[in-house]
């Protein structure tokens, strides 16, 4: 299971305070329903049976929601109800006996208040940290505010996510923009809410805009330090740039593609990339993905066996295992490879699905949508809807790229902005792109990974434009920038 990094995004905490007439349920509900990605229950008012009934009530709509939930502080309760990890604070039970107490795919998180408690608790296997408090809080009488800078401070000083915590609300989130954290854990700024789903969804919109600029940096070093074998079966056209990206960003690409070899690379490789440019491979790419989801079944029924713990009937955090990426090229004005990227998409049941707006709104209707692979004219504010109508339809996250990225997990939706007109003037970046998010999800598999692969690939075009400008250059030159930017640091 695990943490993931959009678990932390926006991180409700529990408070009994502002119940108002409503159970603590129908408020966490609301929260979930509005777009909280993590819950804590913490209730220092109750404890045995009451505290139990709370925890196991909250946890069955967690479940229902696909939220991860923790325990304040009782490790003994969270292991007794199976919630997903608990939070410790620096006076609670250590980080490591928690970790040998829930096991090793339980979440652990640690209140961090100085850089030496953060480094501690990293080295002791926490999974992520809870800083501040950022604002002053009313929850924590004591609890000074932590100045901006020295928070930021800690969030660099650990590879570990960081969560800001401590007075948080709408009002005043934007005041943490630029300081590096991964996510935004709120008690009194969603629970005192009168809408409390309305007051979310504000916090979301903001939460993932100030939490992704941080992200491209922290998944491109694990890229680099894990090198995922990425393996591409893509057009003849951009193969050579496919791989050439990958290697630029410190992936190891294999560009196998005969059918008789899938099911050994599938043993060897740790993401699969399936373009559909490539129509003389599609047998390949049915048997690379068949390949790919046999592993991943096998793998995931052993941890499930191990863990015990199934949402839904099936164990949270599935999509682990070498991801699927498939990039729908062609299929807006393409009757047969539409026809066959849906046949794809149902049978090997991807991680990604990245196309530019009328091909995601092709796969999403079953109908023609667009003049070629280069259509930019069916870009509409409807892109958005698309991606999260076929993510929905299908259960993977899906991109439609464009002046905006939208991207869509069925439930939340993340828009990335930035990049270049010039990226269209350059054959296959997209399909870079693709190739990319193949290395991004084998070392986190989540939309916001896929969120923080697309900033990244913007911000090495509008580096490359620079540059191309720079030089007084065309689009050649800017192709060549383009690579250059990949493979050097743009943070």
């Amino acid at each position: 299971m695990g943490l993931k990094l959009e678990d932390c995004v926006l991180y409700a905490v529990t408070d009994t305070s502002w119940l108002r007439g409503q159970t603590l349920a129908q408020q966490v509900e609301a929260a979930l329903r509005g777009g909280v990605t993590m819950v804590q229950l913490r209730e220092k008012k109750l404890e045995g049976e009451a505290l139990e009934q709370e925890a196991r009530e909250i946890l069955a709509l967690c479940r229902r929601y696909g939220v991860p939930l923790l325990i304040n502080d009782d490790v003994m309760l969270a292991k007794k109800i199976g919630a997903e990890g608990v939070h410790v604070g620096q006076s609670d039970m250590a980080a490591s006996q928690a970790r040998e107490i829930l096991g090793p795919d339980a979440i652990i998180g640690v209140t961090a208040r100085t850089v030496e408690q953060a480094q501690a608790a990293e080295k002791a296997g926490a999974d992520y940290l809870g800083s501040g408090a950022v604002f002053g809080t009313s929850t924590k009488k004591d609890a000074k505010p932590m100045d901006p800078a020295y928070f930021q401070q800690i969030c660099e000083s650990v590879s570990i996510p960081v969560v800001a915590i401590g007075g948080i609300t709408a009002d005043n989130i934007r005041r943490l923009q630029g300081r590096k954290m991964t996510g935004f854990a709120i008690v009194s700024g969603i629970f005192a809410a009168d809408d409390i789903e309305a007051q979310t969804r504000k916090l979301w919109k903001d939460a993932q805009e100030l939490c992704l600029p941080g992200q491209p940096q922290r998944l491109h070093a694990l890229v680099e330090k894990r090198r995922p074998v990425v393996q591409c079966i893509t057009n003849i056209v951009t193969v050579n740039d496919c791989a050439n990206a990958l290697l630029a960003i410190g992936g190891s690409p294999t560009m196998a593609h005969h059918p008789e070899e899938m099911a050994d690379f599938a043993a060897v490789s740790d993401a699969l990339v399936c373009n559909m440019g490539a129509t003389e491979s599609l047998d390949a790419m049915m048997a690379a993905g068949l390949a790919s989801r046999n592993r991943k079944t096998a793998e995931n029924a052993e941890n499930s066996e191990k863990a015990g713990q199934t949402v839904n009937g099936e164990k949270r955090g599935e999509r682990t295992e070498r991801p699927i990426v498939i990039d729908p090229v062609g299929c807006a004005s393409s009757t047969f490879r539409r026809g066959k990227c849906l046949e794809l998409i149902k049978a090997v049941k991807p991680s990604c699905i990245r196309g530019n707006p009328a091909e995601i709104r092709a796969l999403a209707t079953g109908h023609d949508t667009g003049r070629g692979v280069d259509d930019l004219e069916a870009e509409t504010p409807d892109a958005a809807r698309s991606a999260m109508d076929l993510a929905r339809k299908t259960g993977a996250i899906v991109v439609a790229s464009g002046e905006t990225d939208y991207i869509a997990d069925g439930t939340r939706l993340y828009e990335v902005k930035g990049g270049t007109a010039w990226m269209s003037r350059v054959t296959g970046t997209g399909c870079m792109l693709s190739s990319l998010l193949g290395a991004f999800l084998a070392v986190e598999n989540s939309a916001l990974s896929v969120a923080a692969c697309c900033a990244m690939m913007n911000a090495c075009a509008e580096k490359a434009l620079e540059e191309t400008v720079r030089r007084q250059g065309g689009t050649g030159t800017f192709h060549i920038c383009l690579m250059d930017a990949l493979s050097g640091s743009i943070y």
